[in-house]
């Protein structure tokens, strides 16, 4: 059962008309998406794939439909040439187990009154040092990724909370050995998944964060750095936020941050042999061409444009 709540009557009109999504416009881009599928060697056939997921592209990249085939080619190929990032289909498994007790990765149930998904990132207080591995939480991150695909509803775009008050010296050194990691989760965020990143808020970050900080400002064009936001304690959060969306933990309306971490593992589980199956579909893909398209040239990393 999904987790994810949709928009009300009146936040759907104002979504649609901000993404420029037209009467019928939705019906010939899932028509245009599965032509492409049908006619492409390398993905898989047409009808391995639920609506749901071509309708989130679509609307991911504002009814642009070249834009919403590129990614979604992208996001197929990246499964075969990055198999290490989507072997693991489980949070109740190893080596993703223990991620949980490391970090709480919660996108929200409710959207913000003007239609953003809002997804927080809490590093946990008292977390075990042995449950610090930054691949791993990578990996758990793009897993959770690829289940909200499958259950979305009509949406602006994204919000990410950052809570890193609980970081500890030690992390530098997690941060630098996974830095390769990070860089690839987060230009796969931006070419080959449907998102519209619109605000990065960042809580109690102490300095030793901040060359993690610039780690992921650098990897993102100057529209992006723009949107990130510093505060010194969650409450200021609630400036920015309405309570009916936000945890109890934080002064908010929705469930404990515990309750909605055991929901989500209990989706993934739900969804686990349809997210492992869809891997198994995707490997296969052309020359690499998109690994400049989307992750710049080999060492690089080129910035990529996004709205």
């Amino acid at each position: 059962m999904s987790l994810l709540q949709g928009p009300s009557a009146k936040q759907e009109e104002m979504i649609k008309q901000e993404l420029g999504e037209n009467p019928g416009d939705i019906e010939r881009g899932v028509i245009d998406l599965r032509s492409m599928c049908a006619a492409n060697p390398y993905l898989p056939r047409p009808e391995a794939f639920d609506n749901r997921i071509f309708e989130v592209f679509l609307r991911g990249c504002r009814m642009d439909f070249e834009r919403a085939r590129n990614k979604f080619e992208a996001f197929c190929y990246t499964r075969s040439r990055y198999r290490d990032l989507f072997l693991h289909r489980s949070l109740n498994e190893p080596p993703l187990n223990n991620v949980g007790k490391f970090l709480d990765i919660v996108p929200l149930p409710k959207l913000t009154d003007d239609g953003l998904r809002v997804t927080i990132f809490r590093v946990r207080s008292g977390y075990p040092e042995s449950a610090v591995d930054i691949s791993a939480t990578v990996k758990a991150i793009l897993l959770i990724s690829d289940t909200r695909l499958f259950d979305e509803k009509v949406i602006l775009g994204d919000a990410f909370i950052w809570e890193a008050s609980n970081v500890r010296a030690s992390m530098a050194a997690y941060v630098a050995a996974g830095a390769n990691a990070i860089r690839r989760s987060i230009y796969l965020a931006q070419g080959a998944y449907p998102q519209r990143m619109r605000r990065i808020h960042v809580v109690g970050a102490p300095g030793l964060v901040a060359s993690s900080l610039n780690l992921m400002r650098s990897c993102v064009n100057e529209k992006v750095r723009n949107r990130y936001y510093l505060h010194n304690k969650v409450e200021e959060l609630l400036e920015h936020f309405p309570a009916r969306i936000l945890p109890m933990e934080w002064g908010g309306e929705e469930e404990s941050f515990d309750a909605l971490n055991k929901k989500w593992r209990q989706r993934v589980e739900e969804l686990r042999d349809y997210l492992r199956n869809f891997n198994e579909l995707c490997q296969v893909a052309p020359e690499p061409k998109y690994d400049n398209d989307i992750y710049g040239s080999a060492g690089s990393f080129r910035k990529l444009e996004i709205d």
